[in-house]
């Protein structure tokens, strides 16, 4: 399969792959991201000798001798050689790269023993500190999937830290670059791919471009055994044992309870849910919205899925499993999914895609004047018994700017941009500007009077490939 996006991830490793001496990186993002991928294609072209090894979901002895083996087998090391700890292993590498360019890669870095001072981490940075000054000519990778293990090897307690030259971290697609996975596919349905299977590219290489949508979500929510059920599965019980209240937490935010005081009322102050909630955004599952004029009132904050996919998966497959057996996936879909998908889904998803698409605009300079902050605002005035949610705002030096998103059948009219302009006058927020995101376009009135129009054909312009 072709290799997709990664520009901008691409040139920084390889810019970091140039030059002499010994450099580190690390490279850290949820399983199934593409990490390794991303390596490769980095690698591509590369002079010198790749020691490209994975560590394995084993105990720490078996992982050094798996590790020794492919490492001696690369530096043709003799028979008798051998590692008695990491501090070995890493030593090797150092002395080979003084007579010839090396790049040691150590994939899933987080499946080793870290902390302490006999972790992997702190011999890694025993062995840079005490031979960075070498004349070699050494370049190190290492990568993880157990974000919240990686990022604690940046923490300013981890012997590791301040040792890399460079620290990226892998995300899921957005929804123009997911959307190359099926070009042949109508904006909509690229719109629709996305809502449904996100923005892991494992998830969208699932996607059979050959089927329609929905016979994709029959086949891959409506079959226990599906590739789709197991990486949700399999992602999920990755964390749910350190927090528990995580299912709990996710189906709620799946069916629309997406306050924080809802989540609150309903789970109770005694399920650290601050915790969970704080978990779920660090490992990207869940975004943190505030408002855009008062980002610390936990009033007006709620959380969303960032993972489209396990938005689809706890709304409608989760807690449906009985339902799955008993209907199969034809019935499962009729009953169950399709009338919500239409009516109450795609719109969520349709305001979280507006604002990727709005902030891909902005980054290509399409957006005059731009905006440096984007968000909500909710204005709640009790004594004149209003209350108003303005889904979409950005800000710029010109002032905030409200962004209508619509999605349904009908094009945005007179009355729908009239409507909007009065309630902007009725906020208390001062507006600079009105716009308007739209699935199926405007009527010609309202293109002349506002030129903040947006459709879904736009959401896919080639300009935006930044």
């Amino acid at each position: 399969m072709m290799f997709i996006g990664r520009k901008e991830e691409i040139l920084k490793l390889r810019n970091f792959l140039n030059g002499d001496g010994c450099k580190a990186a690390m490279l850290f993002g949820r399983r199934r991201v593409g990490k390794t991928e991303l390596i490769k294609q980095a690698l591509q072209g590369q002079n010198g000798t790749i020691i490209h090894c994975e560590c394995k979901k084993v105990l720490p002895a078996l992982n050094l001798r798996l590790l020794e083996k492919e490492i001696k087998s690369i530096l043709n090391l003799p028979d008798y050689v051998r590692f008695n700890d990491f501090d070995d292993l890493f030593n090797s590498i150092f002395d080979a790269s003084k007579n010839r360019r090396i790049v040691f890669v150590l994939d899933e870095f987080s499946y080793l023993p870290l902390g302490g001072e006999d972790g992997v981490d702190a011999s890694l940075a025993r062995i840079i500190d005490l031979r960075k000054q070498d004349e070699v000519n050494l370049k190190i990778i290492i990568s993880g999937s157990y974000v919240d293990l990686m990022q604690k090897i940046l923490e300013n307690s981890s012997p590791l830290h301040g040792h890399f030259d460079l620290v990226e971290e892998i995300r899921e697609f957005d929804y123009y670059d997911a959307a190359k996975f099926f070009p042949n596919y109508s904006m909509e349905d690229r719109f629709i791919a996305y809502g449904v299977f996100g923005g892991l590219p494992y998830a969208l290489s699932l996607v059979n471009p050959d089927l329609s949508i929905v016979d994709n979500i029959k086949e891959q929510f409506g079959v226990d055994t599906s590739a789709v059920i197991m990486l949700c599965q399999d992602t999920i019980s990755m964390e749910s044992s350190k927090i528990t209240s995580l299912n709990s937490l996710l189906t709620l935010i799946a069916c629309g309870k997406r306050k924080y005081t809802d989540l609150i009322a309903v789970l109770g102050k005694d399920t650290r849910i601050e915790y969970a909630l704080d978990k779920g955004v660090k490992l990207h599952f869940l975004k943190k919205t505030v408002p855009i004029n008062d980002e610390k009132n936990k009033k007006l904050t709620f959380y969303d899925f960032e993972d489209n996919l396990l938005r689809f998966y706890y709304r409608y497959v989760f807690s449906n499993a009985a339902a799955r057996s008993a209907m199969g996936k034809n019935l499962l879909y009729k009953e169950i999914i399709q009338d919500d998908f239409e009516k109450n889904y795609l719109p969520s998803v349709f305001e979280s895609v507006s604002r990727e698409f709005l902030i891909r605009k902005n980054k290509a300079g399409e957006i005059n004047p731009p905006f440096f902050k984007i968000g909500t605002y909710s204005f709640n005035d009790s004594k004149a018994k209003k209350n108003m949610q303005f889904d979409v705002v950005t800000l710029d030096k010109k002032g905030y700017v409200s962004y209508e998103c619509k999605y349904t059948k009908e094009q945005i009219g007179s009355s729908i941009l009239q409507e909007e302009k009065d309630q902007t006058k009725e906020s208390p927020l001062p507006f600079a500007g009105l716009g308007f995101i739209s699935r199926n376009g405007f009527s010609s009135s309202v293109k002349d009077k506002t030129e903040r129009c947006y459709s879904l054909d736009d959401f896919y312009a080639p300009g935006l490939d930044v």
